[in-house]
């Protein structure tokens, strides 16, 4: 047996073939789906909680509807991974709220 295998197999108690699965992880942070919460932060520090009801683009547009009932659409923002405004370069942030448990 290579060493480099039997190193993997010590680090990780299963057979090479089936290490590469047991190393793989689960999201970092809650994946969008349709009624997931989340928080919108407004510039000047006014937080409000809302509901997502759509997902777009592979997760990566959401629309969501927060308690005044008007529809909010968010992008991902590939520069700093996290949801802003769709129309607004200066607009509200999103955060997904992880599920209650």
């Amino acid at each position: 047996m290579p060493r480099a295998e039997r190193t993997e197999k010590a680090l990780w108690g299963v057979c090479s073939g089936c290490a590469y699965h047991c190393r793989m992880l689960g999201p970092s942070r809650p994946v969008p789906c349709v009624g997931a919460r989340a928080r919108i932060s407004h510039f000047g520090g006014h937080v409000e909680i809302a509901t997502v009801v759509a997902v777009t683009d592979q997760g990566r547009r959401l629309r969501v509807r927060p308690p005044s009932g008007e529809s909010l659409e968010f992008v991902l923002s590939p520069a700093t991974a996290r949801f802003v405004a769709a129309d607004v370069a200066h607009g509200p942030r999103l955060e997904l709220l992880e599920p209650r448990t």
